[in-house]
């Protein structure tokens, strides 16, 4: 039901396949008011959205059995897939809603809904803990009783079935919600209750739940985060390893006249008069054109423009993750806004490395140059991966490390004689790399290491009872930062042009015999 087109460490494209067609991820459901549509339904299908999301509560109560007898799809006039909420939103807002978890489940059956998530009981942030644990296991009873009604009301298993993660930013809840859905048959899963989190642009939060739900989870299943389609949030989201996003935010920020842009929010009165709205194509106009309209036609252009921003945005992300530049995307875009790159200095420490463990045999290699900038950006998931590759390598008692000669891969360079010629004695070669630290020889032309560019550790550390840094006068500062555990020895020489007049002298600095 889900295949996995392309991947850029745990980020990926796929196709969600339903039974009334495919969605390709990463995407967002555009959340449609079953009573009140403010942009037409044939817009987001323009708008490049074959999908929404509705509210399956707010339906019952307000058509009923007429509903269910003409079917979602007939009732909308929508050919493509429909995925509805069960009225948890409406139980965390109000504290009561008058259906039980039995019976929702049986009228998203009834009404041919292509996804369906069952009645959980989301955690609003700030619930104490005790009364977290509770919904979380009420949850997980919940989960498995509407599993076994399926088996009953939808045998065929023509909805596709959204298991709920809760336990918020309590994260050992979070995780044990996500062990044990994960061993549950549900075709998706969705990480509850970030919306408190997302108000306030607590992205670091969001970051830890996402990390925390995907290390818990069987990899190959599609996960959706509630709540969340503003573009500042998306890519970084899909770069932990969400596929799905639903959002009301286009037309909710619309009615407050604000406009969503693909790098903040500003407001109506905020904007020039000659500013030029482009993101909805043919309803382009200047705010000016925009201020003179009717309230509601104002509302409507204001909502078109949020959502056709969000879809460029889920372009950019797509196309990022097939050139395997998204970590670059959201370096670039953490820059631009302080919480986002509170969270982006977050993932490098915070449990990214277990989540590429899980993941990243599948990164993708590319050609593109990788940039570093600094220690936030040496966390990389590149960088993790070539660092536990190098650390696994057999060591020796000598090393010789080279600084300061930056022609790559050195391994095809005019260096590579003499290096080999060293290597053949028994002696461990390092090369000193800014962002990788000591690469071996052997690893040199491997992928990133010809691809890494900029940054210089504080430190580069090198095994070995003997070790001789060679270094060229101009490098001999990123000499010093090179530390070991046992005999350090400097071999300077005025510059890597003329080594070969000094390689007898290196060749007996390390004692080797040819």
């Amino acid at each position: 039901m889900f295949e996995i087109t392309d991947k850029d460490d745990a980020a990926r494209i796929g196709l969600l396949h339903t039974l009334h067609g495919v969605i390709r991820t990463p995407t967002m459901f555009p959340v449609i008011n079953p009573s009140k549509q403010i942009i037409p339904l044939d817009r987001l299908k323009r708008a490049g959205f074959n999908h929404f999301i509705t509210n399956a509560y707010l339906i019952r109560n307000n058509y009923g059995d007429v509903a269910a007898e003409t079917g979602i799809h007939g009732l909308f006039n929508w050919d493509g897939p429909i995925m509805t909420d069960s009225g948890a939103y409406q139980l965390m807002q109000y504290g009561y809603i008058d259906v039980d978890p039995d019976e929702i489940i049986t009228y998203q059956v009834r009404l041919g809904t292509d996804i369906g998530v069952i009645l959980d009981l989301p955690t609003s942030i700030g619930t104490p803990r005790d009364v977290v644990y509770i919904e979380v296991e009420e949850t997980i009873r919940r989960a498995r009783r509407a599993l076994l009604q399926l088996e009953d009301e939808d045998p065929n298993h023509r909805m596709l079935r959204v298991g709920p993660l809760q336990g918020g930013t309590y994260l050992d809840l979070l995780a044990r919600s996500s062990r044990v859905m994960g061993r549950l048959d549900f075709d998706l899963y969705a990480i509850g209750s970030p919306t408190t989190l997302l108000e306030e642009y607590e992205l670091d939060g969001i970051a830890k739940m996402i990390i925390t739900a995907k290390l818990n989870v069987p990899a190959g299943k599609p996960i959706h985060l509630f709540g969340a389609g503003h573009p500042l949030i998306i890519p970084l989201a899909v770069l932990l390893g969400v596929d799905l996003f639903d959002s009301a935010s286009y037309v909710l920020f619309a009615r407050d006249e604000r406009l969503i842009m693909r790098d903040r929010t500003v407001r109506l009165n905020e904007l020039d008069d000659d500013y030029v709205l482009h993101a909805c194509g043919d309803c382009e106009k200047s705010i000016r054109e925009i201020k003179e309209l009717p309230k509601d036609e104002q509302e409507r252009l204001l909502a078109l423009h949020n959502l056709y921003t969000i879809a460029e945005e889920l372009q950019e992300v797509r196309q990022r993750i097939r050139e395997g530049s998204l970590w670059d995307y959201v370096e670039g875009k953490a820059r631009q806004n302080i919480k986002l790159y509170k969270a982006y200095r977050l993932i490098r420490s915070w449990g990214f490395k277990k989540l590429i463990a899980k993941l990243g045999s599948e990164t993708k290699a590319n050609t593109h140059e990788l940039a570093v900038f600094d220690a936030v950006d040496a966390g990389r998931p590149e960088v993790i991966l070539f660092k536990e590759k190098a650390g696994r390598m057999e060591m020796s008692e000598k090393a010789i490390i080279i600084v300061g000669y930056d022609e790559k891969p050195i391994i095809r360079s005019p260096l590579a004689p003499l290096l080999e010629r060293i290597a053949r004695c028994g002696v461990k070669v390092y090369i000193y790399d800014g962002a990788l630290g000591a690469v071996p020889l052997e690893l040199s032309d491997v992928y990133p290491v010809p691809q890494i560019t900029g940054y210089a550790m504080a430190s580069v550390e090198v095994a070995g009872s003997d070790v001789v840094v060679v270094t060229s006068e101009e490098a001999r500062k990123k000499a010093e930062r090179v530390t070991t555990s046992g005999r350090k020895r400097l071999f300077v020489i005025p510059s890597y042009k003329v080594i070969y007049s000094y390689a007898d002298e290196l060749i007996r600095s390390i004692s080797c015999v040819e």
